[in-house]
C-alpha cells in the first residue's frame, strides 16, 4: 500500500474507514496536521477499540463498524453531558450498549407477549381494553386462583435499616440474558430461587437453569418475556427447577429437554400487595423478592452506579420522570439502606452482564409512591422453599 500522506483537506474523519480497518496512520503531530477536532476524533477511536476489545464486539464489516462508532460516539456524548448535569443523582458510563440507539435497545428487550401491561395506578378509575379487561382486571388476573392482594400492614422499626444479601454470600454474579432475549423473567425468577435456597438450607446458592424456563414453562413465552409468579407455579407443577449445569443457557428458545434433575423445589410461591413498598421491604429482609418495571428511560441503558432516580439529562433537556409503569424488564430485589444523606434505596441484580451498572447491579430509590420507581412495587412475588 501507498504511504498515506496527510494534505491541509486530510481529516480524520476522511481516514475512519482506514482507522476502523486497522490500518496504521502517521502521527497527527506534523506542521501539516489537521485541525485540533481531528485529534479528538481519534481519540474517541481509541476508546471505541477498548470499548470493542473489552466486550468483545466484531462487525460483520467496515461499514457497520463505521455506522456502530457514530452511535457510540453519540452516545458517548449523550453520557459526558449526562454526567456534567448537576441535577443527575447517578452515573452514566460505557456498558455493552454503548454501539446500539436507544430505539434498537428497546426494540432489542421489548415484550412481544399481550399480557405486558401499562400501570397508572393501584386504585381509582378503571379503563377498559379493546377486550373488554379492565387494567384492574388484567393486574389482579395474573394468577386467578390468588385472592386480590391487599395492602398490609407493615411495622417497619421491627425491620433492620439496612439488607444486603450479596453480604451474606446468599446471591450469584449478574447473569447474561444476552441481546436477543427478553428472558429478563426468566432470570428474576431464577435470582430469588437460587438465594432462597441458600437461606433455606444454609451454604453456597445453586446456579439453576433459566434455559429451562424459557424452553419448557408453558405458562410464560420464552424469549417473549412472561411473568414471575407464573415462573413459580410452574416450578411447582414441574416438581422442581435443574441447574444451569445440567440444562445451559443459550440466548434463544429451544425445545424443551425434558427428565432433568430436580436442584430446587418450591413448596409456593407469593404475591405482595401492589404498589405497598413497606411489604416489598419487609419481604426482601426475609429473602431476594422479584420485581417487574419500565425500563424505557434513555438514561437507564447507559447506568453505571449511583442511586437511580429516573431522572434524565438529555440535550441539556433534565426530565424528573423519564420512566414510566410499564411492566417490561424484570429483576431481583437483593437488598435495600439508606446512603448519609437520608436518600433511600433498592438494591437490583440485574441480567446484563456483570460489565452493565455497578458489576451487573444497580440502586433504585426507595419510596416513590404509588407504584415505587418506575413501577417496581406493583407486581412484586417471590419463592417459598
Amino acid at each position: 500500500m501507498a504511504a498515506i500522506r496527510w494534505s491541509s483537506s486530510t481529516t480524520a474523519l476522511t481516514l475512519l474507514p482506514l482507522l476502523l480497518a486497522g490500518v496504521h496512520v502517521p502521527s497527527l503531530a506534523s506542521s501539516a496536521s489537521p485541525a485540533i477536532d481531528n485529534g479528538e476524533e481519534l481519540l474517541m477511536l481509541g476508546k471505541f477499540h477498548g470499548w470493542m476489545a473489552e466486550h468483545g464486539r466484531s462487525y460483520a464489516n467496515e461499514e457497520e463498524k463505521l455506522r456502530r462508532f457514530e452511535v457510540y460516539r453519540s452516545n458517548m456524548e449523550f453520557i459526558e453531558a449526562a454526567n456534567q448535569d448537576s441535577r443527575m443523582s447517578y452515573r452514566l458510563g460505557e456498558t455493552p450498549f454503548t454501539d446500539i440507539t436507544h430505539d434498537e435497545f428497546m426494540a432489542m428487550y421489548s415484550s412481544e407477549s399481550p399480557e405486558m401491561m401499562t400501570i397508572t395506578t393501584p386504585v381509582g378509575p378503571v379503563h377498559e381494553d379493546s377486550g373488554g379487561h379492565s387494567d384492574r382486571d388484567l393486574l389482579l388476573a395474573v394468577d386467578e386462583e390468588e385472592p386480590p392482594r391487599r395492602r398490609a400492614i407493615t411495622n417497619l422499626t421491627a425491620l433492620p435499616p439496612s439488607v444486603d444479601w450479596r453480604a451474606k454470600g446468599v446471591v450469584t454474579p449478574a447473569k447474561n440474558q444476552g441481546l436477543s432475549c427478553s428472558s429478563c423473567w426468566a432470570f428474576a425468577s431464577v435470582a430469588t430461587m437460587e438465594s432462597a435456597k441458600a437461606i433455606s438450607a444454609g451454604g453456597s446458592p445453586p446456579v439453576l437453569s433459566e434455559q429451562q424456563l424459557v424452553d419448557c414453562d408453558t405458562l410464560n413465552h420464552g424469549c417473549r418475556n412472561g411473568w414471575m409468579d407464573k415462573a413459580f407455579k410452574w416450578v411447582i407443577q414441574n416438581g422442581g427447577i435443574t441447574t444451569a449445569a445440567s440444562y445451559p443457557y443459550t440466548g434463544s428458545a429451544g425445545q424443551c429437554q425434558a427428565g432433568k434433575p430436580a436442584a430446587v423445589k418450591l413448596s409456593g410461591y407469593k404475591k405482595l400487595p401492589i404498589g405497598d413498598e413497606a411489604a416489598l421491604m419487609a419481604a426482601v429482609a426475609q429473602q431476594p423478592v422479584a420485581v417487574s418495571f419500565d425500563y424505557s428511560d434513555p438514561c437507564f441503558q447507559h447506568y453505571i452506579g449511583g442511586v437511580y432516580d429516573a431522572g434524565c439529562a438529555k440535550s441539556g433537556v433534565y426530565t424528573k420522570g423519564a420512566c414510566k409503569t410499564a411492566q417490561n424488564h424484570a429483576l431481583a430485589i437483593v437488598g435495600y439502606g439508606t446512603k448519609p444523606d437520608g436518600t433511600k434505596y433498592w438494591i437490583g441484580k440485574n441480567s446484563w452482564t456483570e460489565k452493565w451498572g455497578d458489576n451487573g447491579f444497580l440502586y433504585m430509590l426507595r419510596d416513590s409512591p404509588p407504584l415505587g420507581l418506575c413501577g417496581l412495587a406493583a407486581l412484586p412475588a417471590y419463592p417459598i422453599i
